[in-house]
């Protein structure tokens, strides 16, 4: 079919969400595979890593340059679009569609096209899909939101619209009918014939509290549905096929206890159905003919025993249940700290094999080990209960495999004595051998990376891009910036010698290169996907991310503060108080136990604005960017040769890896109090060793320069004392706003007096010559308060009595006593003027100060 990809929606082409594939054989007789590709360096793509997609523009000029058979857009959760594929739907020689294709067409009125075969059809809009379910063999529909990718033509289906249209609703609609409806003609007898399972309401609440799936039961039934459905009647379906299984689909028992959940209302009990059945009733209907399977407590629990490429249950009572069309070797066993993972070959009746990966607990779990068992296959069937899963593990258990270590996410490692790094699908030491004995737990991994499949950086890469590297922008952003990346390859060693580390602060006006800097250089440098939205955070998928790392960064852009929510606002605060300070992330569970989370990835924080709490801002390297610093046409020049060199920043970026598994732990603790010493002298504690740790970057940079025979100044154009000089600038300019001192929230709060426009002799009053100025703070807090909010003043405030604590321990504090207001005596907090001017802004007060004294009107 002939492409028309100039026909495709503008709003897909502007999404970095495209690869190309190529049609490649499968084997003999079996159908040809559309394999992705990378559209960037023409090696395959994965669909759920976004490091290896493209733009629409370089799709395209890779299809010719590579010879792929089309370019596809790949579904992701980050872009909100859904994907609906219905096969054999259409003539290919009258374009007719088939009913049911052409009222899911009616249904959703969004952009369709095509697909290559011609035989099937492509619908893509915006919106968000229940749940649970995304296939149904017997309708051929399928839906997806991410880890998908459809092959693009452009070739529009006549009469459709040419726009993506938002159809959430009607995404429910064809979800329900073509997705969960549909089934065997037997499942309304099924239905009928209940499985009796003696349990009381209170059991059928605890078990289905402290089952697996516990956590979805428990939000629902507290009626806490609007983040993980779309509407309130897809919450209420989900909650009665919690009760179908656990009740044995007895409407009655599902009726009494969803009446004491809270998400009944008074709509349960109205009729909603032309025959007169209530809303209530249809729902009891259709979560007993969705629900397939059952709890069915196991008096005798039996054995399991393999024949004829099945697993057979022996019963106590001595009869023989087949279970499985299957049986499963073991080929890895994989055992982290808390749980395991099984890699195994999944082989049926029919000798065909599967590849199947689970964690040991989806083994308690029906519905999670058939979601595993089921997936891309219709040739795998389970027929056992629950119950029966744990016999089928204990059975596999005593089967031989190889046993490794298992460690969650990817990143730096001590093993068996030396350092290695764990990443997706393999395992390398400093000399890049692979290492076998450890892997990441597949389930684990948020974060990606692709750094194994590059080589280090050859004499040619860093004489290339060397000098760029320290010049496409002012030297105290630039040193700073290869200084954090460099140290983050150190991190897990600094965590051993229990250093803190810090987070990387990207702040500017819009247009100014903050962006095209994590793009451009950040990203190749770590072989990274795409950063996450900050406005879009929730504690527990900042907390998942961050404990898939402990070297790849968590990347966060859009980071507006004036604008976000506060939960999310206060979620990111949490989040870069606690990584930093080595804290566990803690998650609650139905069962009142805790799931925690090693906070272990360096952060790059993106955006227009900048964290305002100081608390926050000392935790940090902080970097300002403006247009001004792209006027210099040398800079321009040295970031488009960056962005020309991706690869060569890839290859850099395995280069520091390599050395930094080599980087002796002795040296890096040397380099690190050597400059901590030095720089203490001047910045606060923390400032120094966030300066200290990207020293510490800098002296791995040196060695990758050393190991290639270049000098770190012939390859950065700058000594090694100027580039800490450049780190220092950094941090006064932009952190400590020209200074050495971290202005802390009474500091601020006193700016903010000055600015305010407080009367003189009402409000304050210098005294003892104009050395010392009295306060009446209680008199004005109130007008302090409402006027930040006015102003949309962003750093914290601080409650009236927790103002007035802190401030009694500030160095510029000296009493609180008499001072003469408005012709009285009033009690006022005494500051000492000077010492405030050093530390704050205070030129309002100053000007006033001057005036009056030189005319003489200072009290005494």
């Amino acid at each position: 079919m002939k492409l028309e990809l100039e026909r495709l929606p503008q709003e897909l082409k502007e999404q970095k969400c495209w690869i190309c594939w190529r049609l490649e054989p499968k084997g003999e007789g079996e159908k040809p595979d559309k394999i992705p590709y990378n559209p960037i360096t023409g090696r395959k793509a994965m669909s759920n890593n976004p490091a290896t997609w493209g733009s629409f523009q370089q799709a395209v000029k890779a299809l010719e340059k590579y010879g792929f058979s089309g370019i596809g857009f790949v579904f992701s959760k980050a872009n909100a679009y859904v994907g609906v594929d219905i096969d054999n739907c259409r003539n290919p020689e009258t374009g007719e569609l088939t009913a049911e294709a052409q009222e899911i067409v009616d249904i959703l009125s969004s952009y369709t096209e095509i697909s290559p075969s011609g035989r099937g059809i492509h619908i893509i809009v915006k919106g968000e899909l229940p749940k649970s379910g995304r296939k149904n063999s017997r309708t051929g529909v399928e839906m997806y939101e991410s880890g998908r990718y459809f092959t693009m033509t452009g070739n529009r289906l006549p009469g459709t619209p040419s726009e993506v249209a938002e159809r959430t609703e009607a995404l429910q609609e064809v979800h329900s009918k073509y997705i969960l409806g549909k089934r065997k003609k037997n499942s309304k007898a099924r239905d009928k014939k209940r499985v009796s399972v003696p349990l009381s309401d209170e059991a059928v609440l605890q078990k289905a509290k402290t089952a697996q799936n516990g956590e979805e039961f428990a939000l629902l039934w507290e009626g806490n549905w609007q983040e993980r459905y779309a509407s309130q009647s897809e919450a209420d379906l989900a909650l009665c096929m919690h009760l179908a299984f656990w009740t044995g689909r007895n409407k009655e028992q599902m009726d009494r206890l969803f009446r004491q959940s809270k998400l009944y209302r008074e709509k349960w009990d109205k009729a909603h159905y032309a025959d007169g059945r209530t809303y209530g009733e249809e729902v009891l209907a259709k979560a007993a003919e969705n629900t397939a399977d059952c709890y069915s407590p196991v008096e005798d629990k039996g054995s399991i025993v393999e024949k004829d490429g099945r697993y057979l249950k022996l019963k106590g009572d001595g009869s023989v249940l087949a279970i499985s069309n299957f049986i499963i070797r073991p080929i890895e066993i994989i055992e982290a700290e808390e749980e395991a993972q099984v890699s195994a070959e999944v082989i049926n009746d029919r000798g065909e094999s599967f590849r199947r990966t689970y964690l040991t607990t989806e083994f308690g779990n029906l519905q999670k080990f058939k979601n595993v068992l089921n997936q891309n296959t219709l040739s795998l069937c389970y027929t056992g209960t629950e119950g029966d899963l744990e016999l089928l593990k204990n059975h596999i258990s005593k089967q031989d495999c190889q046993q490794k270590k298992g460690v969650k996410g990817i990143g730096s490692f001590l093993f068996e004595g030396r350092w290695v790094f764990v990443g997706e699908d393999r395992s390398v030491d400093a000399a890049g051998n692979e290492v076998q004995g450890i892997v990441s737990l597949k389930k684990t991994r948020e974060i990606k990376t692709q750094l194994l499949d590059f080589p280090s950086a050859d004499k040619h890469d860093l004489q290339k891009i060397g000098t760029a590297l320290f010049e496409y922008n002012e030297p105290a952003k630039t040193v700073s910036i290869i200084g954090f990346c460099a140290g983050c390859f150190l991190k897990e060693k600094l965590r051993t010698l229990q250093i803190k580390f810090p987070h990387l602060v990207l702040t500017g006006e819009q247009g100014s290169g903050k962006s095209n800097t994590l793009e451009r250089v950040i990203i190749p440098i770590f072989s990274t996907g795409i950063a996450s939205g900050a406005s879009k955070v929730t504690p527990f998928t900042v907390m998942k991310a961050s404990a898939s790392s402990n070297l790849i960064p968590q990347l966060f852009d859009e980071f507006k503060p004036s604008t976000m929510d506060k939960y999310r606002l206060e979620t990111l605060y949490n989040h870069l108080r606690d990584a930093y300070d080595g804290h566990d992330g803690q998650r609650g569970r139905p069962d009142l136990s805790v799931m925690q989370y090693k906070l272990s990835a360096p952060i790059v924080l993106v955006g227009e604005g900048a964290p305002t709490e100081p608390a926050i801002r000392e935790r940090c390297i902080e970097l300002l960017f403006n247009k001004k610093d792209l006027k210099d046409a040398a800079r321009r020049r040295a970031f488009s040769l960056l962005a020309k060199s991706s690869s060569a920043l890839d290859r850099l970026g395995r280069s520091l890896l390599t050395q930094a598994l080599k980087f002796d732990m002795a040296k890096i603790k040397a380099v690190h109090e050597e400059a901590s010493r030095r720089l203490e002298e001047d910045y606060p504690s923390r400032v120094a060793n966030n300066l200290a740790c990207c020293v510490v970057g800098l002296r791995l940079f040196e060695e990758v320069c050393r190991e290639l025979g270049l000098t770190f100044e012939e390859v950065s154009g700058m000594t090694m004392v100027q580039a800490e000089q450049a780190l220092e600038f950094g941090a006064k300019e932009y952190l400590l706003d020209g200074g050495t001192y971290n202005k802390s929230v009474v500091d601020l709060t006193f700016e903010i007096f000055d600015r305010m426009g407080l009367e003189h002799e009402h409000d304050f009053n210098f005294i003892n010559g104009g050395t010392e100025v009295g306060f009446d703070i209680k008199r004005f807090y109130d007008r302090y308060t409402k006027y930040r909010r006015e102003h949309v003043i962003g750093n914290e405030c601080l409650e009236y009595g927790q103002f007035i604590k802190q401030l009694k321990h500030k160095e510029y504090f000296v009493n609180y006593r008499n001072v003469r207001f408005d012709g009285e005596s009033r009690k006022a907090y005494v500051i000492n003027f000077d010492l405030l001017a050093k530390c704050c802004d205070m030129g309002n007060l100053e000007a006033l100060r001057d005036k009056l004294f030189f005319k003489g009107k200072v009290s005494s």
